[in-house]
């Protein structure tokens, strides 16, 4: 596993969500839906874990083991976003 790769792949994601927090919108990169930020955070992922994962496939290349280290740590940031209006 190339963690350098990964970081890229995980900062590349988190740039391309796009938070509106006046609104209460985020729209991820593997998504063409919006999403309510105030929708409980561990439902509204795992409901996404899919699209995230055949997204890192698709687009990146990912085995299951990087999608899931890269998943993790997106989770963690898009959530701390979302917590801290950015």
């Amino acid at each position: 596993m190339d963690n350098k790769f990964l970081h890229k792949v995980l900062n590349q994601l988190v740039r391309e969500t796009r938070i509106d927090y006046d609104m209460g919108e985020i729209q991820f990169p593997f998504s063409s839906s919006y999403y309510s930020t105030s929708h409980h955070s561990s439902t509204l992922f795992y409901l996404l874990q899919t699209h995230f994962s055949d997204h890192c496939k698709n687009v990146y290349g990912l085995n299951e083991e990087e999608t899931m280290y890269v998943w993790k740590e997106y989770k963690e940031i898009i959530i701390s976003k979302i917590k801290n209006n950015g």
